[in-house]
């Protein structure tokens, strides 16, 4: 297995591993924040482990899409398994999941009721 297809194998289902440019271009960066180099159709070993789950964290962020809404009490929702997909690789890769994800639930009061 390359790492590539590692990379494909962290990402599956939420998105397909046929598109390698985008497998490729995270593998990439994820090298760069680590500053290391790995090739993309190098065999994967276990020591590439961190960069394979850096890489696909890159890759999974951009399918979150917001799945719910409610007025009164304004409030976000994403994939509640993909957003906990993307934590197990944050702590794989040893990444803040902070950095990487958005503030998922945001409320906003008002305080009319007390005057």
């Amino acid at each position: 297995m390359t790492n590539l297809q590692a990379i494909g194998c962290e990402v599956s289902p939420y998105c397909s591993g046929d598109n390698e440019l985008e497998l490729e271009k995270a593998m990439l960066s994820a090298c760069k924040q680590a500053g290391v180099t790995l090739a993309a159709k190098e065999e994967y070993t276990l020591d590439n482990d961190r960069i394979i789950a850096r890489a696909a964290v890159l890759v999974l962020v951009k399918y979150l899409s917001l799945s719910s809404e409610k007025e009164g009490e304004w409030s976000q929702g994403y994939n509640d398994k993909l957003k906990d997909r993307i934590m197990f690789l944050c702590r794989v890769a040893e990444v803040p999941v902070e950095e990487v994800m958005p503030n998922t639930v945001t409320t906003l009061s008002h305080a009319s009721n007390r005057f």
